[in-house]
């Protein structure tokens, strides 16, 4: 009962911070209780001798002001920091990144600091499946349109699955998503063995969920919801017609007259990359 009562908690105080995001960054940050900065690793890893010449890779200070929740990914099999997700947010543009969601302490834990990243399970191969692979790497925008926002579990398998917004040169919509994972895949995470998602427990699925929607509040009505950069050159469509010209690592497009190219959509941007060390 306790934990169910403290999920609760932590889900309106989810909640809490994303409708404070909708308002002045100074009048936020005075709502908003203090949390630790952003881990100092995912800063790191834009040095020289950070990741592997040529990975596509923006660190929190990189990342284009208009973004207010950043999901950074892991990929990798092995390391330290392998198969883990950090969850960091700022109340507006200019403000630090902070830490948004810590993991819950493991059955028997006991005490001990808290974990500002938790484990997941990203994507491989399986030979029967020709769709299946390792998670993209790159930056991605959250996809903003409705039916790639699924809550409960919308698809077998996938609990509050997020869709990343990425077509494939042929057309093809990505079926690469965020998501909680059925209990029986638990001990499954950390290390890859999905079919290119990234898999988390529920818990975790419901907290991130309720930053992108909190009370339900989907699409305009999300406090998330802005104009964000678009890393696509066609133009963008509510619906599911294919997009192409897509770019993975973040580099802002520009028309012929040098303007932005954005779209509407939710002030979330996902950065998977891959850290063997």
């Amino acid at each position: 009962m306790t934990m169910r009562r403290d999920r609760r908690r932590l889900i309106a105080g989810l909640a809490a911070w994303a409708g404070a995001a909708a308002v002045p960054a100074r009048a936020a940050a005075a709502a908003t209780p203090p949390t630790p900065p952003a881990p100092a690793y995912l800063s790191d890893l834009a040095r020289p001798d950070g990741l592997p010449a040529g990975m596509a890779y923006l660190p929190p200070e990189g990342l284009h002001p208009a973004y207010l929740l950043a999901v950074y990914v892991n990929t990798s099999p092995a390391g330290a920091t392998g198969q883990r997700m950090w969850v960091i947010g700022r109340p507006g543009a200019g403000a630090p990144w902070h830490v948004l969601l810590q993991d819950e302490a493991p059955p028997g834990a006991g005490a001990g600091p808290p974990a500002y990243s938790w484990p997941v399970s990203t994507g491989r191969r399986y030979p029967r499946d020709a769709r299946s692979g390792p998670t993209p790497l790159g930056v991605f925008n959250l996809d903003e349109r409705g039916f790639r926002h699924r809550p409960g579990w919308g698809s077998p398998g996938m609990y509050n699955a997020l869709y990343i917004d990425l077509h494939y040169g042929s057309g093809r919509v990505s079926g690469v998503a965020m998501h909680g994972t059925t209990r029986a895949n638990y001990r499954l995470l950390g290390r890859p063995e999905s079919h290119g998602c990234i898999r988390m427990t529920q818990a975790n699925a419901d907290a991130l969920w309720a930053l992108v929607h909190p009370g339900g509040a989907r699409g305009e009505e999300a406090p998330l919801w802005g104009e964000v950069p678009r890393y696509f050159l066609s133009p963008p469509h509510g619906d599911a017609r294919a997009r192409a010209g897509y770019v993975r690592d973040g580099r802002l497009l520009f028309a012929a007259d040098g303007t932005l190219l954005t779209r509407p959509g939710y002030r979330a941007v996902f950065v998977f990359f891959r850290d063997d060390r």
